[in-house]
């Protein structure tokens, strides 16, 4: 596992019980010593425990300005310092601990939009006991306001114990909860609680791949798809024939490569078109095995012909001709919507129009029958723009 820059924030640490306390920073230094973490506060701890939080356990400190309870803009002037300091920091994942304070929710907010991943530990915050204590007078509002978005639009929501994730999940408020062991005093428990805390970062950083991954690491796995579905080498990317095999790998993050040919079903055949190409890529180790949160924008593996036919009536009902193919699989990817295709899909797509010797007469007209010509143009211009098919092999 990579190492991780971790960026954990508590607005104000020494307004907090003892309890809570001692829970964030057995988290927080849990941590510290295998990833790069930075504990952002606006309550300054003493020269002697900071320094030993950084010999010990390798946390360094950023202390953000205390902001006045009476400014009306307090909530903006926020904004603006955790703004500065995500830019100055840029970590991998922003971990904000609790959930009754609105800066928390400023953090995870500009964080999120920021394209940034977020976890919140909420501390037994969302207890009945809590929630129903003087609810409609002092619950009520906060939790409409800032609590429950702040948990439920963060990427994962990471609970110290079983009753805190029923009590979470009674609410209805989130579904990707991990639950981390009980942190006891033996080596070894206290090493499970570490791993625990490393492996749900993990799992979020993954599920939110698509916030990194970079315009030259997506044109790398079309080239090498379109490379093994047709070998056809005469179109190269310009980044890609630029970096391509050569590219250095600090720039390229194979892992989110291998996420995103896995997620389009294209990932055999990404690694047919590298070694095609010669390019020199590590090789995945089952991708599809490690732990993700579920996507619901998640598209359909499998190929065109996996698709749903809808029920039209056909003028060409030979099964075996290439011509049908092209029809029934220009209707299939109508149903799907072109926005649900994945690389696979339109891979498949060039490879019918490029390589499939079908009469394009024939198909022209039982595709203008069929209401599909304005629909195809669409299907021939994404084919132009992506591998630029030759204008020789359009229907229309």
């Amino acid at each position: 596992m990579a190492s991780l820059k971790i960026l954990h924030y508590i607005p104000d640490f020494w307004s907090l019980n003892n309890t809570q306390a001692q829970k964030m920073l057995r988290l927080i230094t849990a941590v510290s010593r295998q990833t790069e973490s930075y504990l952002v506060t606006s309550s300054p701890f003493t020269k002697e425990m900071e320094q030993q939080l950084k010999d010990v356990y390798k946390l360094q400190m950023v202390y953000l300005p205390k902001l006045s309870t009476s400014n009306p803009l307090r909530i903006y002037h926020a904004y603006k310092v955790i703004k500065e300091c995500l830019m100055q920091l840029q970590p991998d994942l922003v971990h904000v601990h609790g959930s009754w304070n609105p800066l928390l929710f400023v953090m995870e907010r500009t964080a999120r939009r920021k394209g940034y991943v977020t976890c919140v530990s909420i501390y037994g915050g969302m207890a009945p006991e809590v929630l129903n204590t003087e609810f409609f007078k002092h619950r009520l509002l906060p939790l409409i306001f800032y609590q429950a978005p702040l948990i439920r639009h963060s990427t994962s929501l990471i609970a110290q114990n079983e009753k805190e994730w029923k009590d979470i999940r009674n609410l209805n408020l989130k579904k990707r909860v991990e639950i981390l062991p009980q942190a006891l005093s033996t080596e070894e428990g206290a090493q499970a609680y570490t791993q625990a805390i490393l492996a749900a970062y993990q799992k979020a950083i993954d599920s939110s791949y698509k916030n990194y991954i970079t315009p030259e690491e997506e044109m790398l796995v079309e080239r090498c798809l379109i490379t093994a579905t047709t070998m056809d080498a005469k179109f190269v990317p310009k980044s890609s024939a630029e970096n391509g095999g050569n590219q250095d790998k600090q720039a390229l993050s194979f892992r989110r490569i291998y996420f995103y040919a896995y997620d389009e079903d294209v990932l055999d055949k990404v690694m047919e078109g590298a070694k095609s190409l010669s390019y020199n890529f590590p090789e995945p180790s089952n991708i599809g095995e490690i732990p993700r949160y579920a996507d619901r924008k998640a598209k359909k593996r499998g190929g065109i012909e996996q698709l749903q036919l809808p029920v039209r009536k056909l003028h060409i009902t030979d099964e075996k001709t290439l011509e049908y193919k092209v029809i029934t699989s220009l209707l299939r990817v109508q149903k799907e919507g072109i926005k649900r295709l994945t690389l696979r899909h339109k891979a498949e797509l060039y490879n019918i129009f490029r390589n499939d010797d079908f009469d394009e007469g024939i198909v022209g007209e039982e595709l203008t029958r069929l209401r599909l010509k304005s629909f195809t143009k669409k299907i021939q211009k994404m084919l132009h723009e992506l591998y630029n098919m030759p204008v020789g092999y359009d229907i229309f």
